[in-house]
């Protein structure tokens, strides 16, 4: 799944129930929806935060190997890079109104990384394992640890019976 959004506080809701929905109808349990909105959410913040005026992000999203991946992309003119928006070991106070969003994402996610210098765009990227509900379609279609499904004898993947050709 892609989104190409605005720049706008309004496009966050958007992307986490777009990606919700998309996650829900593959059957992915409501706590690992839960986690991938809330870092989804974080990341889109932190893009629009440091994008420059006007630009566009996207959101990516797929599904391999019983993982979810996602990329949050700005196309630069920022002013922030990557390293400067690295979580560091220190929380920030408090008091303080930014700073906690890489660390949540860090908290709920996997593999957060964040690649780009600001100024040519920055991707933040991160992953979460993805826990099915029992008889969830989405565990059969992106689960490659799964064995295929059965097929009677002597009918070519991609038929459905009752048809001569490819479904």
């Amino acid at each position: 799944m892609v989104l190409s959004l605005p720049r706008d506080a309004a496009s966050v809701p958007v992307s986490r129930q777009v990606l919700d929905s998309c996650l829900d109808i593959l059957g992915v349990m409501p706590g690992t929806r839960t986690d991938i909105a809330l870092a989804l959410g974080e990341a889109c913040a932190n893009v629009i935060q440091h994008a420059g005026q006007g630009d566009d992000y996207e959101v990516r999203a797929s599904a391999s190997g019983g993982r979810c991946i996602i990329e949050v992309v700005n196309a630069g003119n920022g002013a922030a890079s990557g390293a400067e928006l690295m979580p560091s070991g220190d929380m920030p106070p408090p008091t303080a109104e930014h700073g906690r969003g890489l660390k949540i994402i860090d908290a709920v996610a996997e593999n957060l990384s964040l690649t780009g210098d600001g100024s040519e765009g920055t991707t933040v990227h991160f992953e979460k394992p993805l826990d099915w509900l029992p008889g969830a379609a989405g565990e059969f279609l992106f689960d490659e640890a799964s064995p295929p499904a059965a097929r009677p004898e002597g009918r070519p993947a991609g038929q459905v019976s009752g048809q001569g050709g490819p479904a």
